[in-house]
């Protein structure tokens, strides 16, 4: 475990290399992949997130939650990783719509390199829209990627040790988060809430239902 840091990018690195190359000829300009836990997100893309500290050259970042992939085949994660790539080709090569949106140039690309955009994550779904899932295209050029990076050896050594706050990739959750969508109503899947002070404003998360006083200002917080 003495390289471990090095070892788990170098395999992002090296798929992310290996799909450039065949679904995309070789056109992305490289990124920095980053595991984050960022809350309800499998995978996030930003154009330019970092700078070269010399020549100021700005480098694209997409980051991968590990809470997303647990218990799951490699084929997920790099569905994940494709589908921001697309996000970085439209980026550099085509025209994104307003924050967040996948618009119908994107949707195209996502079809063309083997992946099928839906908003619950099955057959039927919108192919465009605010939030989006996928799933994989069985004669696409996606899935024989995935199966020459098995054969290559390029496959993910880790993954979150922790099942706390878990986003699900499964089709009964994509299908209940698409429900509560319509509905409007945002789920949590922590289920956690937040408690804030009415007087110094001081923060904390806990169960539903808590009663908790500041200690500082012996005021009860109050849910937010």
């Amino acid at each position: 475990m003495e390289q471990v840091t090095s070892a788990e990018y170098a395999v992002f690195q090296k798929a992310y290399n290996f799909f450039n190359t065949e679904l995309f000829g070789g056109e992305l300009p490289g990124v920095l992949i980053t595991l984050q836990r960022k809350s309800h997100n499998v995978g996030m893309y930003r154009q330019g997130s970092f700078k070269d500290r010399k020549n100021q050259a700005e480098v694209d970042e997409i980051a991968i939650n590990p809470d997303a992939y647990v218990n799951l085949p490699d084929m997920e994660i790099w569905q994940a990783l494709v589908h921001e790539m697309c996000h970085q080709w439209q980026f550099h090569f085509g025209k994104p719509s307003r924050k967040s949106y996948h618009n119908k140039e994107w949707a195209n690309k996502m079809l063309e390199v083997g992946l099928i955009p839906s908003s619950t994550g099955k057959p039927g779904g919108s192919k465009v829209g605010q939030t989006m899932y996928d799933y994989v295209d069985e004669a696409g050029k996606f899935i024989q990627c995935t199966r020459e990076l098995r054969k290559l050896g390029i496959v993910v050594q880790l993954e979150s040790s922790s099942t706390e706050g878990l986003v699900s990739r499964s089709a009964e959750a994509l299908e209940q988060e698409a429900r509560l969508r319509q509905a409007g109503v945002k789920k949590n899947r922590s289920n956690r809430v937040k408690y804030s002070c009415p007087s110094c404003f001081m923060n904390v998360w806990g169960k539903p239902d808590l009663h908790i006083v500041c200690g500082g200002c012996q005021q009860r917080l109050e849910s937010v």
